[in-house]
């Protein structure tokens, strides 16, 4: 996005002024439309669009979708990843490492804001963050919160949510490593009644990890195995995991726990 020009004429500045009184930061264009004088045309409508966007004044997130800027926010730099990812994709959930860090235990820079939803959408690059949608089933789509922030509702991954979602989806030996970090480090953020309960949802495989990697972190994993005793196959914690085994949990694990 260009550099802001501080210079509206007096039908824009109220156009402005009218729609973040009436609908906040975030409007689409039917919003614009019905704001702007019913007697243009929709392409002088449009054009109208076009020249607040070219002109910074408009920031479009997708199609039909905008964020207003102002003289205090300069843009869209501002304004929090989990708010731009429930804007561009309402029915999603931010979870992976953007769930940890708005948890307070991923400090990182982050590149990419990851979100699960129930459809496919492409990824969205702005300001220099993509927003990536992983779509995902119902039967997985649970244990999110709903959180009132900057006057929105945004959807976030319980802590226990988002890393059964690192473990279940990501399945990279990275992630393995970053969520037994998390549970090592961070034992007392979490609420393993609540980690337990969702659990019974996941896949064995999934179970099997949490097990393991609750072991390693010392911590207790009675009620992960008794989910998961009675089934006799065995499950690769990631593709290349091929050659160390672990019985108790019929795992075949990464190098990197070695």
């Amino acid at each position: 996005m260009g550099k802001i020009s501080t210079i509206l004429s007096k039908k824009e500045a109220d156009l402005i002024e009218k729609l973040i009184a009436r609908h906040g930061l975030f409007v689409d264009s039917r919003q614009i439309y019905e704001q702007l004088n019913a007697e243009m045309t929709v392409q002088e409508m449009k054009n109208a669009i076009g020249k607040l966007v070219k002109r910074g004044w408009l920031v479009r997130l997708k199609r039909g979708s905008y964020y207003i800027t102002t003289l205090e926010s300069r843009g869209i730099a501002n304004i929090s990843v989990y708010i731009i990812a429930q804007a561009l994709v309402n029915n999603a959930y931010v979870s992976f490492e953007t769930a940890l860090q708005y948890h307070g235990i991923f400090d990182q820079l982050l590149t990419t804001a990851t979100s699960l939803s129930l459809s496919k959408h492409s990824i969205k690059e702005l300001q220099g963050i993509k927003y990536e949608f992983i779509k995902t089933n119902q039967d997985n789509f649970y244990g999110w919160e709903e959180i009132q922030t900057e006057g929105r509702t945004i959807k976030v991954a319980t802590l226990e949510k988002a890393v059964l979602d690192m473990i279940g989806i990501r399945k990279t030996a990275y992630a393995m490593d970053l969520v037994l970090e998390k549970l090592r480090d961070y034992k007392d953020s979490f609420n393993f009644e609540k980690l337990f309960e969702f659990s019974k949802k996941q896949t064995i495989t999934s179970k099997r990890i949490l097990g393991f990697l609750l072991d390693r972190a010392g911590l207790d994993s009675e009620k992960i195995y008794v989910q998961i005793k009675d089934n006799k196959g065995s499950s690769h914690m990631t593709a290349d995991s091929k050659k160390l085994y672990d019985a108790k949990w019929r795992l075949y694990y990464h190098n990197i726990f070695e």
